[in-house]
């Protein structure tokens, strides 16, 4: 996962940055509030970690902006020196999916983001996976072929099985699906994501019949993954 942990204390970003890139996440660092929200508008996140005393706002402050104001439905770890259960009750209704308390401990750290990560729907990285040769990506021409067999699509429908194809076993978000296939921000309210989505896995038949799978991933994104037939399923087939 891509994370942005918001601490202004260098020697605990340090220690976090570590701690999470042993486990296979990519980590940006902020010292201040206002850096990570310029930083939301030019990059994709998965998943924040935010302290709550920073030198320019409150980290309940941004947590409460992020969801409301940005409408950002991605997992937020909450940290803080704080242990009282008041301070717990309060980050959690401000949005936050969890909360820790420092001292940090590093395999809590990494547990705690790998079970809101999973709850998300995002993986730990994996290596890539390839595409059944049934399907075949013309890229020249901008059409895709399933047994041999030209498959009608428009442009943006291309373009969109292309992503899903590139990257098999990865979770995309709408929000990323709309800034590369759209061109626009990505937490614009529509449901045009899931329109296209949806026609896409009926033309190209991804529902595992031909060994992919195009599947919903609840409030996160899609996944294209490599289908395991059943036994039934096989026999049908």
């Amino acid at each position: 996962m891509h994370i942005g942990v918001l601490e202004d204390d260098l020697d605990q970003q340090a220690f976090i940055e570590l701690c999470l890139t042993s486990a296979g996440h990519r980590v940006a660092l902020f010292t201040r509030a206002s850096e990570l929200r310029r930083a939301t508008q030019q990059h994709m996140f998965d998943f924040f970690i935010i302290d709550w005393r920073l030198p320019d706002s409150c980290g309940m402050d941004v947590v409460s902006h992020l969801r409301q104001n940005d409408g950002w439905q991605g997992p937020i770890l909450f940290i803080t020196a704080s242990q009282g259960e008041d301070d717990v009750v309060t980050a959690l209704e401000q949005g936050a999916d969890d909360f820790l308390a420092k001292p940090l401990r590093p395999k809590e750290l990494i547990a705690r983001v790998s079970a809101l990560g999973r709850r998300s729907g995002y993986d730990i990285a994996r290596p890539a996976q390839s595409c059944p040769d049934l399907f075949t990506l013309h890229t020249e021409e901008h059409y895709i072929s399933v047994a041999g067999k030209a498959v009608d699509l428009t442009e943006r429908e291309y373009q969109l099985a292309a992503l899903f194809l590139s990257k098999i076993g990865e979770l995309i978000t709408r929000a990323h699906l709309l800034e590369l296939v759209w061109g626009i921000k990505g937490d614009v309210s529509t449901r045009t994501v899931d329109t296209h989505v949806s026609r896409l896995r009926r033309k190209l038949e991804l529902d595992g019949r031909h060994g992919l799978r195009l599947r919903s991933v609840y409030q996160a994104g899609y996944r294209m993954e490599i289908a395991h037939l059943s036994p039934v399923e096989q026999i049908a087939k």
